[in-house]
């Protein structure tokens, strides 16, 4: 019975180990993604349509309607975005409950303290 203790220890090190870079390599992505789809969205139309402009020499109409097209595949991703948040969150959501069920007293806490401050974060980034 004694041997099985110090097993189990590693194995439950290792399982929060592999949570906690799973969630941190998500919020890694999740903010990376959100820069790009987010900031600079007239500017990142316009680098699109000013690097295909240079390379492709386009007539003034064919500018504009490069310029829709791109627009419009912003749009389309965004709408997939919107799809997409809700379904994360809902597996973090999951993961957190199970990593708090790990968890003592005191570090549920803590860990209830992270999660509500990364939720203020995301709640003052979309405001």
């Amino acid at each position: 019975m004694k041997s099985i203790k110090p097993v189990f220890c590693i194995v439950i090190v290792f399982l929060l180990g592999a949570l906690g870079g799973a969630l941190a390599t998500h919020l890694y992505y999740k903010c990376r993604m959100d820069f790009h789809m987010d900031h600079h969205e007239r500017s990142r139309e316009e680098h699109v349509v000013n690097h295909l402009n240079r390379e492709l020499g386009l007539s003034s109409i064919q500018k504009e309607q490069v310029r829709g097209i791109v627009h419009e595949t912003q749009e389309e991703i965004r709408g997939v975005r919107s799809q997409f948040h809700p379904r994360m969150e809902a597996i973090l959501e999951k993961a957190q409950l199970k990593v708090s069920a790990l968890l003592t007293p005191e570090q549920r806490k803590k860990f209830e303290k992270i999660i509500a401050e990364r939720k203020e974060r995301l709640k003052n980034r979309d405001d």
